[in-house]
């Protein structure tokens, strides 16, 4: 029984042309470009994604105990770069989240507190998981799902560290 479940409900190979997008499931490989990035809230770079975890190191004991608080995961809209174009890639759930609420878990919880991000930078190799629609003549993708194959460089224009921006015009 469960093998013919699995024979049914198989994913797709990945695929990083955009001919062989097809309405419906893939998973596509490509580069993130984008116009209008998020800011990460920890270390405040220019991203198309970003995975935030906060928690308590608590001290006393033999080993330091950690207690998760927060985990937020956070994407923009972004084109994604195949071979023979673009496509319009909005992720099914954008999520909520900003430096603010950050320095808010900071204030509150005090010395003990630490957050973590990690970021897709603009210029990322990715593989994509989600479903095509068409929405006239164009070809949108609903990602479910994100990872980061290659940490490539940056998109021009965009730098993702501030440290390294504020270097260079030194």
């Amino acid at each position: 029984m469960l093998r013919s479940i699995q024979t049914f409900i198989k994913d797709p190979k990945p695929t990083d042309k955009l001919d062989d997008v097809q309405p419906g499931l893939n998973i596509l490989d490509g580069i993130v470009h984008i116009s209008e990035p998020l800011r990460s809230p920890v270390k405040g770079q220019n991203c198309a994604a970003f995975f935030y975890r906060s928690f308590l190191i608590i001290t006393g004991g033999r080993a330091p105990a950690y207690h998760k608080l927060r985990e937020v995961e956070v994407y923009a809209s972004f084109d994604l770069e195949m071979e023979g174009g673009t496509l319009k890639v909005v992720p099914a759930k954008p999520g909520k989240f900003d430096s603010e609420d950050h320095r808010k878990l900071k204030g509150r919880y005090g010395k003990e507190f630490q957050g973590v991000e990690e970021v897709v930078l603009p210029g990322a190799r990715v593989r994509l998981r989600g479903k095509a629609k068409r929405a006239g003549d164009e070809l949108i993708f609903k990602m479910k799902e994100i990872a980061v194959l290659d940490k490539q460089a940056v998109s021009t224009g965009v730098s993702g560290n501030r440290k390294k921006r504020k270097k260079r015009k030194k």
